[in-house]
């Protein structure tokens, strides 16, 4: 039987010159897929990342901007969020965060400053005070980009062992090993991409595979994650579009089937997605597809359905992935939302 499924989306705000005013919730029709705009449920500064608790009754944003914070929201029966407390993370310009799966601790990527955050988080859902704050040291090639780190994304791997956290001023992949007594992430093995690659997020495929796109070069990189140690073993290179990108083209998000036989990353520039598929270790792309909008900043997998958050031109716009292909075609519904930043469908 068909119902509903809430999905909230973070946007961009008018001090991070975006125009939108918080967090909205929309209803998704589990049948169909289609996205529909119930309310604005928290007034916020750019919340342009959002992550769930594990006990999908407390959800966490950041606050992206140059005292950047990141906030604890209770939700409510109806799907409206209360607003728990605010935490600083010591860095600058919050970009993603996650929370451990243990649910005992939120991690944020600081872009600006280069940071990892620690949180803990309180039995009521609530953040605590910091409990590490990591700097990252280094700079890459690209010196209008890469004069000094950026962390962009910050990931738990599968087994809930290693966290992964991905630089892109300092074309790396980091692990860290985080200790659940007392909050401090133990720095681990280091992965290299190419010299101006400037990785941005990852995505988990099955088979220990860590697929990780470069905002700078348009490309996917993959690696095979040792779950014992956390090093990450490169395993090739794909472009992220079929068509050849352009200088001007920026890879923002990756995503991946729930099959893990096609990625999914998000163009902006060409704005389009782009498709890939994985067999083994070998990825290849097979399809672009239009995101029906402008800068597509994120994207997000549900079941057969993907998101598609189009920043510039304020919607978030709705695809089918073709059951044979994994191919996304674009559905008729349109979701307007201002400045739109990250698609969070509720766990299931």
């Amino acid at each position: 039987m068909d119902g509903i499924r809430r999905v909230y989306i973070g946007s961009f705000t008018k001090d991070a010159g975006g125009e939108g005013t918080g967090i909205s919730l929309a209803h998704q029709d589990t049948g169909t897929g289609a996205l529909r705009f119930v309310d604005v449920v928290a007034q916020t500064t750019s919340p342009a990342f959002l992550a769930w608790h594990p006990d999908g009754t407390h959800l966490y944003a950041v606050n992206e901007r140059g005292d950047a914070s990141v906030t604890a929201y209770a939700v409510g029966s109806d799907g409206g969020l209360s607003e728990l407390n605010t935490e600083p993370t010591g860095g600058n310009g919050a970009c993603h965060l996650t929370v451990h799966p243990s649910g005992r601790f939120l991690l944020t990527a600081n872009y600006g400053s280069g940071h990892l955050s620690v949180h803990p988080i309180r039995p009521d859902g609530s953040l605590a005070e910091r409990s590490d704050l990591i700097q990252h040291e280094g700079s890459g090639p690209r010196p209008d980009r890469q004069e000094g780190p950026h962390a962009h994304h910050i990931r738990v791997d599968p087994s809930g062992r290693h966290v992964l956290a991905v630089d892109l001023g300092l074309d790396a992949v980091l692990t860290y090993t985080l200790d659940l007594d007392d909050g401090t992430l133990a720095p681990g093995p280091v992965a290299e991409t190419a010299p101006g690659a400037g990785p941005r997020h990852l995505a988990f495929g099955p088979d220990n595979l860590v697929h990780v796109a470069g905002e700078l070069d348009s490309t996917v990189t993959t690696y095979v994650l040792d779950p014992a140690t956390g090093a990450l073993t490169h395993q090739g290179v794909a472009p992220s579009t079929l068509a050849q990108a352009p200088d001007d083209n920026y890879p923002s998000e990756i995503g991946i089937s729930d099959d893990g036989r096609m990625l999914y990353v998000a163009n902006r520039g060409l704005d389009v997605i782009g498709a890939l598929s994985v067999q083994g270790g070998r990825v290849k792309p097979v399809a672009d597809v239009p995101t029906g909008g402008a800068w597509p900043r994120h994207l997000v997998v549900s079941g057969q359905h993907l998101y598609v958050a189009n920043e510039r031109s304020h919607q978030v716009t709705h695809f089918v992935l073709d059951a044979a292909t994994g191919v996304p075609e674009q559905a008729d519904d349109v979701l307007e939302i201002p400045s739109p930043a990250c698609v969070l469908p509720a766990p299931q």
